[in-house]
């Protein structure tokens, strides 16, 4: 019983039940866009000439969190059946950006914040371990933060998000039309 109700979320079938989807989506991407920009600008008001500690790695915490969670707010659009695959092709554009040899760095990174306790006791799942990837030597500034095999750069994981930005408007936007249009 339960496969069934998980198949049915998975694929929505009536126009009320997407737009009830979008409904729920709309107001999280507008607060997941304001929390990811506003780490942005944390991040882009450090100087680069001040002691680079504590702070500046919380503020990469934040951000890596929130590219994670905008992004998972932007994965929503995948269950709407009308624009379903232009949102996919959106978000693997948007991964692309984060692949390091075939692991997604910023999901790693995310999942080492996020599961710090599962990877602690050898639980963790993805593409980081617990030996290699969990106490790394880290070296960050405001524009770059690598921890043991992976890195992000702030400038190009914006653009990335940005990128991203301008397709979920365009996907959102195909999805009014075709909900209005009551073909």
């Amino acid at each position: 019983m339960m496969n069934q109700n998980v198949r049915k979320s998975m694929a929505l079938l009536s126009r009320e039940e997407q737009a009830v989807v979008w409904d729920y989506f709309k107001p999280r991407y507008t607060h997941a866009w304001n929390m990811l920009a506003l780490s942005w600008s944390q991040l882009d008001q450090l100087d680069n000439n001040t002691e680079l500690g504590f702070e500046t790695e919380y503020h990469w915490e934040n951000f890596i969190l929130r590219l994670w969670l905008y992004r998972t707010t932007v994965k929503i659009l995948i269950r709407l059946q009308a624009v379903e695959g232009y949102a996919k092709s959106a978000i693997n554009e948007f991964d692309n950006v984060f692949s390091l040899n075939g692991r997604n760095q910023l999901k790693a990174l995310r999942d080492m914040i996020e599961h710090f306790d599962d990877y602690a006791a050898g639980a963790g799942k993805g593409a980081a371990t617990r030996e290699g990837d969990l106490d790394p030597w880290r070296m960050f500034d405001r524009n770059r933060y690598e921890r043991g095999q992976y890195c992000l750069e702030r400038e190009k994981s914006y653009a990335a998000a940005i990128k991203l930005r301008s397709e979920a408007k365009r996907a959102s936007s195909a999805f009014i039309r075709w909900y209005k249009s009551r073909d």
